[in-house]
């Protein structure tokens, strides 16, 4: 879609690929300074430490938000062997560690367990809200707490690369998968230790990463001018 717009008075969604160290929160209202837009939501929180597809609502787009969180979602991600963190990620401090390594053939094998609808029980040092705090604030206060298992569905889990420094996979998966506990109980269903290190999202629903478009290139479109190549961006009945 080759698309000239005064975006402050669009209703539409972006395809933003976050960049590495941004919360969604901030990334959100990054573009809602270059915009100008009014309303600004996004369709999915993405981890600080990872980037790719964060698809941003601008105006009465925001109003499908819901559709855009119920959407599949794809993932690259990176196991980095030899510890666990408390927050199952490369941001956290380990708490358990181990000279064990899984072999090619041994995580083949496990992979089939987490396939399908499965229940997963996601990092304390999440966005999940516990009697109206974030998982995440009560975590780092050292509150005891604990977070119900939820159902997610795996749709695929795939084995792309194995040694002995780490693993990189890719998986399709339902809305409220949380990437980091499925890291985590790969290795210990693996009998090793481990914490995802790389987290790249791929795809959600009709956004895919290799149509997004960086915060410089929306400032550049939202300064100077310039149209949108196909698929950096949807119209609210398109989603």
């Amino acid at each position: 879609m080759q698309t000239r717009c005064k975006l402050s008075e669009q209703n539409l969604w972006l395809n933003i690929d976050k960049p590495i160290g941004f919360s969604s929160a901030k990334t959100v209202a990054i573009v809602k300074k270059i915009t100008g837009a009014k309303k600004v939501g996004h369709g999915g929180t993405l981890d600080p430490f990872a980037f790719g597809v964060l698809p941003i609502a601008l105006n009465k787009a925001t109003k499908t938000s819901e559709k855009l969180m119920s959407a599949q979602k794809k993932y690259f991600f990176r196991i980095t062997f030899g510890e666990f963190r408390d927050t199952d990620d490369v941001e956290g401090k380990c708490v358990e560690s181990s000279l064990m390594r899984p072999t090619t053939e041994k995580l083949i094998s496990v992979l089939p367990f987490f396939v399908g609808k499965i229940l997963q029980h996601p990092s304390r040092f999440s966005a999940i809200k516990i009697n109206g705090e974030r998982a995440y604030n009560m975590a780092r206060k050292g509150i005891a707490f604990e977070i119900p298992a939820r159902a997610v569905e795996i749709f695929s889990l795939k084995l792309f690369e194995n040694n002995s420094e780490f693993a990189e996979l890719e998986v399709e998966c339902s809305k409220g998968t949380y990437i980091r506990s499925l890291a985590r109980d790969i290795c210990k269903e693996a009998g090793v230790c481990g914490f995802v290190s790389q987290l790249i999202r791929l795809q959600v629903g009709k956004f895919f990463y290799e149509k997004t478009i960086s915060l410089d290139a929306l400032k550049s479109i939202a300064t100077y001018g310039g149209r949108f190549s196909d698929g950096s961006l949807l119209l609210m009945q398109d989603v």
